[in-house]
């Protein structure tokens, strides 16, 4: 069998195994309630709240608060909460520059390759895992559009931060239990010591730098400028933080798969009666869905994120509902992931099976 023939076939069974992926799901490993739980509430206080004072627009800005929860998850409790600080810094400071930025569309542009290849070379260089930029990328994109719109700088990134301080402060609830105050936290100097650059972290971060520019300049040249972010959104969190083409692939399906299921979802949410106590409620069940399935299922993850990010992001740029909305976020999907398994190819063929992920710096307590 000849060379060529060899890669096609690698190619195929590669394929073979990405599309068996979607009916697998894998064995349950930390328990995720714990995080769903607290992600759940961190996005419902806002919500009810804005809700009970005829103010939803509100909460909905505040509940990106809850994008802080899933950072650093593995870690033990206490070594999180010295942590999650750094992740709320880096969404109020992704949502400061698009509120900045966003009425000019060339530097709008420029930020959003900034932002997502700028936190993605932190996520791969410190090992600091999932969800990696994209949640910045979200909150930046959603800042600079809603901005861009006629919407309050300042009560935009004010309701943002509040939300960030909200996420960090329901982190400390938790140690009540003596159980989590028992593992000594290392200090900052530990956890964040000096990037470890091997070859998996600098072929991921290269991946995000050429996801982040190659979709930003799509969108500007042939999609819509105003979009850019959520095709680059699709494209980094395919990238993910495991290297490999198998990986690649496989995340690219289960992000298109799940991004159809999930805006149908989301055509279905827009058609119910306006009331906002039943929206809260629905936010946090797909909230709770996805942080429950995150690590077992991908496909059924991104079936629940894609219809919150959706209602939250249209909703701060007053197109909630808006049927075109669905489309133009499929397209922006398979643009993004088919950018990011091209990149694969820069990592080198490997043996069968499942790559090492690079890890966060310490197991879970």
């Amino acid at each position: 069998m000849n060379t060529e023939a060899r890669r096609r076939d690698i190619w195929v069974d590669g394929m073979r195994r990405a599309v068996a992926s979607l009916g697998t799901v894998a064995p349950p490993g930390a328990p995720r309630w714990p995080i769903a739980l607290q992600a759940t509430v961190v996005i419902m206080v806002p919500l009810l709240l804005g809700a009970a004072v005829d103010r939803f627009d509100i909460g909905l800005i505040a509940c990106v608060g809850a994008f802080t929860v899933p950072y650093f998850a593995a870690l033990p409790r206490l070594e999180r909460l010295r942590l999650r600080p750094l992740a709320g810094l880096v969404l109020v400071a992704s949502s400061l520059l698009g509120a900045l930025v966003g009425p000019y569309p060339g530097a709008a542009a420029m930020g959003l390759i900034v932002v997502a290849s700028a936190v993605g070379a932190a996520v791969h260089g410190y090992r600091l895992g999932p969800p990696g930029p994209l949640f910045p990328v979200i909150v930046y994109g959603m800042s600079a559009h809603a901005v861009a719109e006629g919407q309050s700088a300042l009560v935009l990134v004010g309701w943002v931060a509040a939300g960030c301080t909200f996420a960090v402060l329901a982190s400390i609830v938790p140690l009540i239990r003596r159980v989590h105050r028992q593992v000594t936290p290392r200090p900052l100097r530990v956890l964040l010591a000096r990037p470890e650059w091997d070859r998996g972290a600098r072929d991921l971060a290269i991946r995000t730098a050429i996801v982040a520019t190659v979709c930003t300049a799509v969108s500007l040249l042939y999609t819509d400028p105003e979009r850019a972010y959520w095709t680059v959104a699709a494209g980094v969190v395919v990238v993910g933080v495991m290297p490999g083409r198998g990986v690649a692939v496989n995340r690219g399906l289960h992000r298109t798969v799940g991004t159809v299921a999930g805006a149908l979802i989301y055509m279905g949410i827009g058609e119910l009666p306006p009331n906002p106590w039943l929206l809260a409620l629905i936010l946090g069940t797909l909230q709770f869905i996805t942080e429950l399935t995150i690590t077992r299922h991908y496909a059924i993850a991104v079936t629940a994120v894609t219809p919150l990010a959706l209602i939250i992001v249209t909703t701060a740029v007053g197109d909630f509902g808006t049927p075109a909305v669905v489309g133009e976020r499929i397209l922006d999907t398979l643009v993004g992931s088919g950018v990011a398994v091209l990149t694969a190819l820069i990592h080198p063929p490997g043996p069968a099976g499942r790559p090492s992920i690079n890890p966060p710096p310490s197991p879970a307590d």
